[in-house]
C-alpha cells in the first residue's frame, strides 16, 4: 500500500502527554564547494494522546548555521515544517519520512520517523490499571485467554472501509480488557472493564482513529490482541493476535439490500444506513394500510434509477429514479405501476433497456415508459428462465437456463447460461457454460471489465424457504466463478469461509476495480462475531464483502478472507446485496 497520503482535517480528540529523540549527524551534500547538511540527520518523535511533537533542524552550511534555507516534509500528513526547521507532528499519520533543505543550489536531507499512540480508559477502569493490573507479561495460549472472533484472520478491506468491530469471547463481569490495535507505527490502546450484562465484549475506535491506523498500516496488516485480568488475579492473558490487511482502494457508492424483518429496500453509503424509499406506493387494491413491500430489485449502473417488484412476487413492478426526493407519500415512480409484472431485472449499460423475468420468461422494456419492445435475432427465452444480468460492457447477458421450478424463483436444478447481444435489442443463441450436474446454478453477476462471472451455486435457488408442516429449511449454497467464455469454474473457498463451507448466497460485483481487486458483496447466515454484539448462533442473513483479484490465475481461487459490511442491523434478515455507483441527489 503506498505511503502517498493526501492531507486531512483530522485530529485526535485525546488529551495527553509525548516525547520526542533526536540523533546529531549530518546528511545530504551541498552545491558551489560548500557543504549543505541538516542536524540532527535523524529524529523520532512520538506523538501521545493527541498531544502535537516538534522537533527543530537546522541548516548548516560547512559545520556552521545558515540562514534562508527553504524546508519541506515529503509525507506532509506526518507533520509540517516552518521556515525555521521546526516540525510538528500532530498524529495524522505514523510513519518514516524525508526532511528536505534546500539553500541556493545546495540541498541537503534527514530521516524523521512518526511514532503515534493514544491510551483510553472507560468507564470503571482504576486509573492505574496500565501500569498495575496489566503490567505483568501476558500468558498465552490458555483457556483464561480471550478468543476474537471477528473482524476474520486474514481478511482484506480497502482503504475506504469503516472501522471494524472488534469482537471476542471469554470472560466474566468484574474482568478487566486491554485491547491494543497496532498499525505500523501506530499503537491504540483502550481498557475496559466488563461491567455486567450490558457488556458486549466488542471495541471499535472512532473514525479519527481508525484512519490513522488504516494509513499508518502501509503494507503490513493491522493486529489486534486483547488481553484479560480477572479480580483478585494478578495474571494476564493474552489471545491470539488477529491481523486484517489494508488495500489502497477507492471503494464506496451504495448498496442498495432488502431488509427482510420490514419489506424494505434499504441502501447503504459512506453516509450510513438508510430507507431508499420510506412511502412505496401501496397495492391499488389496498390504499389505506395496504401492502407497500419493496423485493427484488436491481440498479442502473450509474447508480440514477432502481427497478423493483412492488407488494409480492411476480406481482408489478416499476422504476424510481433515486436522484429524486423520494420522501413523499406515495414516493414518485418514473411510469405507473401498472405497466408490467417482474420478479427480477437487469438495466442495459446506458439504462434505456430493462430485461425483465417474470414467471419463467425474458422480455425487454422502454425504461423510460415501462413498454414492453419487440426484439431481433433469436428470441429471448420464453420458459425456464431466471436471475438475468446485463455485463457493463453492454454486450453479453447472463441468466439461469433450463430450470426445474414453476417459477424463478424457486427451482433445485439450473444451467448458468450466456446469450449475446447482438445489436439494438437484437440477442444470439443461449451457450451453456455450467450445467447443472444435479445443482441449482444461481444469481449470475458480471465483474466490472465484464470478463468474470460470479455465480452461488447450491441445492435450492433460495438459501432459506418456511415450507408449511416442516418449518424453516436452510438450503447450502456456496460462491464460485467463471470466465465469461466459459472453462473450468472455480469455487471462491476463502470468501465461503473455507473447503466444504455452504453458507453464502447471491454474490453482486461492485462496479469497482480498485487496488488490484474487484470486490464482492454477498449474504451469508455464518456467524457475525460473538453473540453479544454480532450474530453468533442465530444464522441470521448478513452481508459481506470478499476482494477478488482482478487478474485471476486458472485453477486458483482469487478470493480473499470476507468482512462484514459495516452500518448493517445485527437485528434483521438482510440480503440481495446490489452494489452501484452513488447517485447524486437533486
Amino acid at each position: 500500500m503506498s505511503r502517498r497520503i493526501s492531507v486531512l482535517a483530522l485530529f485526535f480528540a485525546f488529551i495527553g502527554s509525548g516525547c520526542a529523540d533526536t540523533g546529531r549527524g549530518q546528511t545530504g551534500d551541498g552545491g558551489g564547494g560548500a557543504l549543505l547538511t541538516i542536524d540532527p540527520p535523524t529524529a523520532t518523535l512520538t506523538v501521545r494522546n493527541g498531544a502535537p511533537q516538534t522537533a527543530q533542524f537546522t541548516a548548516l552550511r560547512d559545520g556552521k548555521p545558515a540562514t534562508g534555507a527553504r524546508w519541506s516534509i515529503d509525507l506532509t500528513s506526518l507533520g509540517t515544517v516552518d521556515d525555521s526547521g521546526k516540525l510538528t507532528a500532530s498524529g495524522l499519520l505514523a510513519g518514516e519520512g524525508t526532511i528536505t533543505a534546500r539553500l541556493d543550489s545546495a540541498t541537503a536531507t534527514a530521516k524523521v520517523t512518526v511514532r503515534v499512540e493514544a491510551e483510553t480508559l472507560g468507564a470503571g477502569v482504576p486509573a492505574d490499571a496500565p501500569t498495575t493490573l496489566f503490567s505483568p507479561s501476558p500468558t498465552t495460549g490458555t483457556a483464561d485467554a480471550p478468543t476474537i472472533v471477528y473482524p476474520l484472520e486474514g481478511a482484506v478491506m480497502p482503504s475506504t472501509v469503516k472501522a471494524p468491530d472488534l469482537q471476542w469471547e471469554g470472560g466474566a463481569a468484574g474482568d478487566l480488557y486491554r485491547v491494543v490495535a497496532t498499525g505500523g507505527l501506530a499503537t491504540v490502546t483502550s481498557y475496559l472493564l466488563h461491567d455486567g450484562g450490558s457488556f458486549k465484549y466488542d471495541w471499535k475506535p472512532d473514525g479519527t482513529t481508525w484512519d490513522v491506523l488504516k494509513r499508518s498500516a502501509g503494507s503490513t496488516p493491522i493486529t489486534w490482541t486483547v488481553d484479560r485480568v480477572t479480580p483478585g488475579q494478578t495474571a494476564v492473558y493474552r489471545s491470539a493476535p488477529r491481523r486484517a490487511s489494508i488495500v489502497l482502494a477507492d471503494v464506496a457508492g451504495a448498496i442498495y439490500y432488502w431488509d427482510l424483518s420490514d419489506g424494505k429496500i434499504l441502501r447503504i453509503t459512506p453516509a450510513g444506513r438508510e430507507i431508499t424509499i420510506p412511502n412505496p406506493p401501496p397495492r391499488p387494491a389496498d390504499p389505506g394500510q395496504g401492502s407497500r413491500c419493496v423485493a427484488c430489485h436491481s440498479v442502473s449502473r450509474n447508480g440514477r434509477w432502481m427497478a423493483t417488484a412492488l407488494w409480492g412476487g411476480g406481482d408489478y413492478g416499476t422504476i424510481f429514479d433515486l436522484t429524486a426526493d423520494l420522501t413523499p407519500d406515495p414516493a414518485p415512480t418514473v411510469f405507473g405501476t401498472d405497466k408490467y409484472r417482474t420478479l427480477f431485472s437487469t438495466f442495459n449499460p446506458d439504462a434505456s433497456r430493462l430485461l425483465v423475468n417474470v414467471e419463467t420468461r425474458l422480455f425487454l422494456l422502454d425504461a423510460k415508459t415501462g413498454a414492453e419492445l419487440p426484439t431481433l435475432g433469436t428470441p429471448l427465452p420464453a420458459t425456464k428462465a431466471a436471475h438475468p444480468t446485463w455485463s457493463p460492457d453492454g454486450s453479453t447477458i447472463a441468466y439461469i437456463a433450463n430450470h426445474d421450478g414453476a417459477w424463478a424463483v424457486d427451482f433445485t436444478q439450473g444451467d448458468l447460461a450466456v446469450l449475446p447481444v447482438t445489436g439494438a435489442d437484437t440477442f444470439g443463441p443461449t451457450a451453456i457454460l455450467r450445467p447443472a450436474d444435479g445443482m441449482a446454478n444461481t444469481w449470475p453477476s458480471f465483474s466490472p471489465d465484464s470478463n468474470w462471472i460470479a455465480f452461488g451455486r447450491g441445492t435450492n435457488s433460495r438459501g432459506r424457504n418456511t415450507i408449511e408442516g416442516v418449518g424453516v429449511v436452510q438450503y447450502p449454497g456456496s460462491l464460485w466463478m467463471i470466465s465469461r467464455t466459459g472453462g473450468t469454474p472455480v469455487e471462491l473457498v476463502a470468501a465461503n469461509g473455507g473447503a466444504g463451507k455452504m453458507d453464502s448466497y447471491l454474490p453482486n460485483f461492485s462496479p469497482f476495480d480498485q487496488g488490484g481487486y474487484f470486490w464482492l458483496t454477498f449474504y451469508s447466515t455464518r456467524d457475525y462475531g460473538n453473540a453479544q454484539a454480532g450474530t453468533k448462533g442465530k444464522a441470521r442473513r448478513q452481508l459481506w464483502v470478499t476482494a477478488v483479484k482482478n487478474a485471476p490465475v486458472a485453477g486458483q481461487d482469487p478470493s480473499s478472507v470476507p468482512f462484514w459490511l459495516p452500518d448493517q442491523s445485527v437485528d434483521t434478515e438482510n440480503m440481495s446485496g446490489y452494489w452501484a455507483l452513488e447517485p447524486t441527489i437533486q
